[in-house]
């Protein structure tokens, strides 16, 4: 039986943020469902030719100092399944599809905690989550930084210097690779224990009680727009008048 190295797993998963330049083709979808207590499920499907899944191993292993990094372990239901068990998540569905030179897999985790969901090696290692109270009684705010609070706070103060001053590199650099983002397709959706009433501008309201992000290619046209995306916040506020047991962050 195939095993999984917790501190690979996280590398490979959660790269779109860290890989964008290496996107070619790359589509993932990813919905998280959280209900009035916490729980919830964890659907992830990803498609991307073997060649951008080669490239986004290398590139994780270099941004790793070298270590070890292997997106085939995504490909493995051993290895996904005691990786998820080891950090207190249940895999519930795991298939894998191959057409020509693209791969695809997809999976369903389910989560009995938000602890288990900040674990979660699907959403990536840096990932932080908040749940606070919200502006008003009965609401509830959520909040994600698939990188990390620092990383979104430092991409924010880089992309307000490229607004005022033209790095001639980094536009050079953005030139030649733009082209690697053809085909780029990635959505990050969040259904929600109550009603939405408020959400970050990079979001869209889809549902009552969901926002959708995306990240394409025809979104990023300056090096200021990757930067942004390159570490997002994803907030929401929702109505949590029948969510009297959710656990809160204080």
């Amino acid at each position: 039986m195939a095993t999984a190295d917790p501190g690979r797993m996280n590398r490979c998963v959660g790269t779109p943020f860290l890989c964008l330049w290496l996107a070619g083709c790359l589509q993932i979808e990813e919905t998280i469902t959280i209900d009035q207590v916490g729980a919830g499920t964890q659907d992830f499907v990803m498609s991307a030719p073997q060649a951008t899944l080669d490239a986004v191993r290398l590139a994780a292993s270099v941004n790793q100092n070298g270590a070890a990094s292997d997106t085939k372990v995504l490909f493995v239901r051993e290895s996904m399944e005691q990786e998820l068990t080891t950090r207190g998540l249940e895999l519930v569905t795991h298939e894998t599809t191959e057409d020509g030179t693209t791969k695809k897999v997809s999976m369903q985790a389910k989560f009995t905690s938000l602890s288990a969901l900040r674990q979660s090696p699907l959403v990536g290692a840096a990932a932080e989550w908040h749940f606070g109270p919200g502006p008003a009684p009965d609401t509830i705010e959520v909040t994600l930084y698939p990188q990390g609070k620092k990383a979104w706070t430092d991409a924010r103060i880089k992309a307000e210097q490229m607004k005022d001053a033209i790095d001639p590199v980094a536009a050079d650099f953005f030139a030649r690779r733009r082209a690697q983002l053809q085909g780029l397709d990635v959505t990050f959706r969040l259904r929600l224990p109550g009603k939405v009433l408020r959400y970050t501008a990079n979001m869209d309201q889809t549902g009552d009680c969901e926002v959708t992000a995306k990240i394409t290619a025809d979104q990023i046209c300056t090096p200021e727009d990757l930067v942004r995306r390159l570490a997002p916040r994803y907030q929401a506020v929702f109505d949590s008048r029948e969510c009297k047991t959710f656990p809160i962050d204080r």
